[in-house]
């Protein structure tokens, strides 16, 4: 397959050019093309998954879009002066070949949201677990402000109805990127956050992930030591500091470092306390100035998020009074632990988590959350072969703290094709000191948990792609029950 050409800076063109969206429904793709559009550009694209509500907001923007790939697209609205490839398009895809084979200029999604902070003070929010909490809640911080950030999230806040914003573009606002070390694209295998050269890195955590890229921990860090390494002299690294991987890691940094957790720059002044439906942070910043924070999410792993999200907004120039105040009406991000609803005392629950940590910290949050006295259940469905092979016996006390799991098939993603190496049925023969139900379908699931559900109750549905919609229908279920 012919290469992309190389892109420069200087070779973008100008709204009203003509850009096409490889992918264009993915929610970063569908984002920078709402972006693009709101510039001026003309906007087009194409997706094999096209499905509202994506497909809704782009119609009522004017987009136009095909709902298959091929090499007529690159025609059907005349030829585009670029090409933008969304992750999810893969080598084979007729449409990217055909574009590659004209010549046509082909750049990353990655690569064109770093062109919506070029000249702007940006920062990468990065590690393995809590980015999207992290970025949204410091994105949430400077808008309470008054800073209208410009992001690019890795789901939808429910704060803007948004994954990318360009923010206050004219004035070059502030840029919050969420970091990720997967890879770019198709044709680019380096890590997403290595497009974008921030003066800010705000580094949470570090720890073995994606093993069908990165086979140990030092190669899943290599990416994020070449992140620290091309940071500016005058740039800022914000360390957590209770993760040990990521403290020996900025001791490589080639620009000023602070830290938050327990003995850093940024700490609590005592254990959070819980209050209602929020948990309440006194927080001592580096020059030793307290401030109280509100905040509506719970468990450990939500507190240190929150000390990253409060310094990364400072860092960008978000009063320290405003920024902590903003926390106690951030609403949060789509399918991270998202209450559905409630219904007949049970609280349903959408969550990503799909990593055995994540697991772990979801359900500790839950359970601070609502109690010793209520129920709390578990539907999980595992991501790829991969992950749940290398990651198997950390699932031991991964669901630490539920009273039941129901454990669904594993979503094998983008290993579909590849050998089942690992069931779901290792996985609960893992699993110690909690009761796993095994189901082969949500609809099974559903069952389960109507059978076995005694209120007061959560139900935490948690995985990457929701397991055929199990969290509403779940909510579905009990409805039609009360009905």
């Amino acid at each position: 397959m012919t290469e992309a050409p190389a892109l420069a800076l200087s070779d973008w063109p100008d709204p009203p050019a003509h850009l096409h969206f490889l992918g264009i429904c993915g929610y970063a793709v569908s984002g920078l093309a709402l972006a693009c559009r709101q510039l001026g550009y003309l906007v087009t694209g194409a997706d094999e998954d096209a499905y509202p509500p994506t497909t809704t907001i782009l119609e009522a923007a004017g987009i136009q879009f095909a709902a298959s790939h091929s090499p007529e697209n690159l025609r059907r609205w005349g030829e585009p002066e670029m090409v933008v490839l969304g992750n999810q398009v893969q080598l084979g895809n007729s449409e990217l070949a055909a574009a590659l084979e004209a010549g046509m200029m082909v750049v990353s999604e990655a690569e064109a949201q770093g062109r919506l902070a070029q000249g702007r003070r940006s920062a990468v929010v990065c590690g393995t677990h809590g980015k999207t909490t992290t970025s949204s809640l410091a994105v949430w911080m400077l808008d309470q402000a008054g800073l209208r950030p410009g992001f690019r999230l890795g789901a939808t806040s429910l704060d803007f109805g948004l994954a990318v914003s360009l923010g206050d573009w004219q004035r070059r606002s502030p840029f919050v990127f969420e970091g990720d070390e997967y890879t770019t694209s198709a044709l680019d295998h380096r890590a997403k956050f290595l497009q974008w050269h921030p003066q800010v890195v705000t580094l949470l955590n570090l720890e073995l992930d994606h093993p069908d890229l990165y086979p140990d921990l030092a190669a899943y860090v290599a990416p994020y030591r070449q992140l620290v390494a091309a940071m500016p002299p005058d740039g800022r690294l914000l360390v957590n500091r209770e993760n040990a991987p990521a403290l020996a890691l900025a001791q490589e940094a080639v620009c000023p470092v602070a830290t938050w957790g327990v003995g850093g720059d940024w700490h609590l002044a005592e254990d959070p306390v819980v209050e209602g439906d929020h948990q309440l942070l006194q927080v001592v910043g580096p020059d030793g100035a307290t401030v109280a924070m509100r905040l509506p999410i719970f468990g450990a792993h939500n507190a240190s998020n929150a000390l990253g999200a409060l310094a990364t907004s400072v860092e960008l120039g978000a009063p320290l009074d405003l920024a902590a105040a903003a926390a106690a009406t951030y609403r949060g991000v789509a399918r991270r632990f998202e209450v559905v609803a409630e219904v007949e005392g049970v609280t349903v629950v959408d969550d990503y988590a799909h990593h055995p940590t994540k697991l772990r910290a979801t359900i500790s949050g839950a359970r601070q959350r609502v109690g010793d006295d209520v129920q709390l259940v578990v539907v999980h469905v595992p991501h790829t072969y991969s992950r749940t092979l290398a990651l198997l016996p950390d699932y031991a006390d991964a669901f630490r703290g539920a009273d039941l799991v129901v454990l669904g098939p594993i979503e094998p993603a983008r290993e579909r094709s590849l050998a089942h190496t690992v069931s779901s049925a290792d996985v609960a023969r893992q699993v110690v000191g909690t009761p796993v139900v095994l189901v082969q379908s949500a609809a099974e699931a559903v069952e389960v948990v109507r059978r076995r559900l005694r209120p007061p109750a959560m139900v935490v549905c948690s995985s990457v792609r929701g397991f055929d919609g199990v969290a509403r229908r779940i909510l579905e279920s009990f409805a039609s029950r009360q009905g």
